[in-house]
């Protein structure tokens, strides 16, 4: 995201989009316990358009994020009953919360944004959450994407994804290096798109 493009602005302009397809293929690799609801974490859920197709679908969700104004949003327009099974979390990624054991994280487009120097404990925080047969569903960008060199974000090559996979069955996986849209105009993506299951 350019530095001068605000995320609140950003975020705003994300509602009524479809979710990601990502999070239809997390959902299809996840297993529903018998026994309670499943729990999902959306890191970075901006104006919450998963966190709502998850609330949906029964999922109860702990929405984090580090901007205030659509953590509210995504309140105000969660309704009763649903809104009992949604757990908002202001939190930025230089100081991961606590998370809860979860059948699901999901992260679209997001953990790039955390700095180099929070990264490692921001994984370790995700994948500490995964119970066994847990459901990662994630984007992280690689060297040839625009916004490589930006201090503030944090790239991978793809033996490095892999790296930090390390235990996990990748379910699917799909490397983009190609031109395409954004929010701001074009750009070069170069991006890994993960999902991965913590074996039982």
């Amino acid at each position: 995201m350019p530095h001068d493009v605000s995320w609140d602005e950003y975020n705003a302009h994300q509602w009524g989009r479809e979710p990601r397809r990502s999070l239809a293929m997390a959902l299809d690799a996840a297993e529903r316990p018998s026994d309670r609801d499943p729990v999902a974490i959306d890191l970075g859920c901006g104006e919450g358009v998963e966190v709502t197709a998850l609330l949906a679908d029964g999922w109860v969700v702990h929405a984090v994020d580090g901007e205030d104004a659509a953590l509210d949003r995504l309140v105000a327009r969660t309704e009763t009953p649903v809104a009992e099974r949604l757990h908002a979390v202001r939190a930025d990624f230089t100081a991961p919360p606590d998370l809860p054991a979860a059948d699901l994280v999901h992260s679209s487009y997001a953990l790039p944004y955390c700095p180099p120097a929070a990264f490692d404990a921001l994984w370790a925080a995700v994948r500490g959450a995964l119970r066994p047969g847990g459901v990662l569903s994630c984007q992280l960008f690689g060297p040839h994407d625009d916004a490589f060199g930006d201090p503030e974000m944090t790239f991978h090559s793809a033996d490095q994804v892999r790296d930090l996979l390390a235990g996990l069955e990748i379910v699917h996986w799909a490397e983009e290096d190609g031109e395409g849209g954004s929010y701001t105009g074009p750009r070069h993506w170069h991006v890994f798109h993960v999902v991965a299951r913590r074996p039982v």
